[in-house]
Order: C-alpha cells, then structure tokens, then sequence
C-alpha cells in the first residue's frame, strides 16, 4: 500500500504577482495556487464594461458628464446658416423700427388686412414686398414671436410683423430714411413691435433742402415746366418732380385707381389751367368725379418713390411707366415713343405766355 500524496497550499509573497510565480515542488505532489485573472480576461470584462455603458447612454440613461464652456456655447441657439435676416431694429427720427436689407426702413399698408397683402402690380414697384426664404430669422433683440410669413399671389413669402405684411418703399435710399412715412394717410413705418407708427415725419423729412420753392401760381393756373434729365427733357411740376405716363390708359382714360394710385398720384386739376396749351393739354374725368390732367393722350402721375426733384426712379417701372417729353409723348429708352398728340392737334406753344407756363 503506497503512501499517500501530501496536499500543499502554497501561499506566495503578498508583494509579487501569482501570475507570474511557477514553483518546482517535488514530482507527484499538487500544489495549489492563487492567481489573478489573466490579462485578457480582464481586457474582455472592461470592454464589456464600456459596451454596457454606452447602450445605456443610448437607451436614453443618465450619462453624468460635466460640460465644457465651449460645449455651452455651442448649444446656444442661432440662426441656421445662410438663413434669410428679414427684420433688424434700426434709429429713425420716429425712434426705433423696423429695418430690412442695408438698413432700410420697413413699412405697413394700412389697406392690408388680416395679414394679407393687397399691394402688388405697379404698388409694388413703389413698395416692393420684404420676401423672405423658408428658412428666414429676425435679427436679436426683436421679439421672433410677433414675425410670421404670408403668401403673396405669385407663391413668393412676405414677411409679417404683427398683423402687417412688409414693405420697403422706392424713395427711400439711405439707412434712416423715412420718406414713404404718411404716404396717401395709408403708409406707415413699423415699430419693433409690430405697431404702425402715424406720427409725422420731421418737415424735412427726406425733402431736399437745397431745392428752390415752387413759383407761385395765379388762381387757374398750374406752373408746369421742362427739366433735363439722364432721359432728356421732360415734363415736371410745379415743385420739379418728374411727370409720368401709364400705357394702360389707352384712349387717354386713366386705368390707376386705389393702391395704384398710392403709388402713382394722379395730377388733379380743377379744371384745365388757363396757362397751359389747349392744345397740348386737356383734362379727363376720374372715376371717382375728380379731374386728371392730360398731356397729349397721356393722363399724367407722379411717383411716389422719387424722393426730389429731377428723380426718375419711376422710369420703365413695370415695363409699363415712362417719362413724358416736351411734345407730350412717352421717352422710352432713352428715345421719345408713343406721341400724345393727335393728327390734329399741335403739342408746340403758340405764344411766348403758353412756353412760359409750359
């Protein structure tokens, strides 16, 4: 009967690695050992470990990591990139309002109702509409909430401020100008927060100080006269401001009423004034009773967006308004077109009182 093997537990230094340790016993005997995990036995675990941890982060679990300054700043809301800026606050005379593209001053047509616009055609060359993208932002510091968009008859967007779609008015060519301010008692510039401001514009609100006072008229007498211009020599009134004709109006009955007429004021008469050239000049019946002068075959306006004298900012607009010359015609290109007169009648002055009040 052999004797039995002995059974030895082995216990190694507590400052050396048991992984490491490889005893010699003698042959037959079992040594038993403590060891650690293996090395990649314990690689397996923590990736397991970071695995779990990012399945919960995943599934929606609480990861708690501090934030960074710049992680902060980041989360801050901004405009999307290449986002459309329709509305930015800017100084007026009239305090602080709304301003669009290069600082212009925006406007409301108190003939737009529910938030829709009305002014489009030849109103909306006098006030083009604030057109904005789907992706469109106001500048900081205004109240987005009060902004909203609305749909014009050519699918374009409109910019909303309030209950007013807006718009930019022609005559208006610097940051601050306020010269649409009043226009026809219907258009008004906008506030930051979205209310129409009525009051008036300072006196010399955008008028051109250096311009000479109109010539007094004598009762029944309308002192229009000619001025050059990049045109040529065209037909102004009495405060020099360019005369225009509508081609619309065909056999000389005015077609512009209403919003148009905001934009394009008709020249009001009260009856053909003595000074002027029968035969070049007539009047013709408004819808509305009123008395429209007429050069040659052509009922005469202004333009709301020539901010001075000598402007001819109405020029071509809409392919359909024109400049009218000395012989009552329309200058289109450049060139005279379209004469106003008839076979019968001569645009010429008879007499030197006629050229003068001509």
């Amino acid at each position: 009967m052999s004797a039995a093997t002995p059974e030895f537990s082995t216990r190694l230094p507590a400052n050396q690695d048991s992984q490491h340790q490889h005893l010699n016993p003698t042959e037959g005997t079992t040594i038993m050992t403590t060891q650690q995990p293996p090395k990649q036995f314990r690689s397996r675990v923590l990736l397991m470990i970071a695995s779990l941890a990012l399945l919960a982060s995943a599934c929606g679990g609480d990861v708690p990591i501090a934030a960074s300054s710049d992680d902060a700043a980041a989360a801050q809301p901004a405009p999307a990139q290449g986002s459309t800026v329709g509305a930015s606050s800017g100084p007026s005379e009239l305090g602080d309002i709304l301003v669009g593209e290069d600082g212009l001053t925006l406007y409301g047509f108190t003939n737009d109702t529910a938030a829709a616009s009305t002014c489009t055609g030849t109103c909306a060359d006098a006030w083009p509409p604030v057109i904005v993208g789907a992706d469109w932002t106001v500048a900081p510091g205004l109240d987005s909430g009060i902004f909203a968009t609305t749909t014009r008859d050519d699918g374009k967007l409109q910019l909303v401020a309030g209950k007013w779609p807006l718009y930019f008015f022609a005559g208006d060519v610097a940051p601050g100008d306020i010269t649409g301010q009043g226009s026809g008692d219907v258009w008004f510039v906008v506030g930051t927060d979205g209310l129409l401001i009525k009051e008036a514009a300072p006196a010399d609100g955008g008028a051109d100080a250096d311009a000479a006072p109109a010539e007094e008229a004598e009762p029944g007498e309308l002192n229009l006269a000619l001025a050059e211009t990049d045109l040529g020599t065209v037909l102004v009134d009495p405060d020099g401001f360019t005369l225009y004709g509508f081609t619309e109006d065909v056999d000389g009955a005015p077609t512009c009423f209403d919003a148009c007429a905001d934009a394009w004021p008709p020249v009001l008469v009260d009856a053909l004034p003595t000074n002027l050239n029968s035969a070049a000049f007539s009047v013709v019946e408004r819808g509305d009773g009123t008395l429209q002068l007429r050069s040659g075959k052509w009922p005469l306006y202004r333009f709301a967006g020539d901010g001075a004298p000598g402007d001819i900012n109405g020029q071509a607009s809409g392919g359909v308004w024109f400049v009218v010359n000395a012989d009552g015609g329309l200058i289109k290109d450049g060139a005279a077109a379209e004469s106003g007169t008839d076979s019968s009648g001569s645009t010429d002055a008879d007499t030197s009182e006629e050229d003068d009040g001509y």
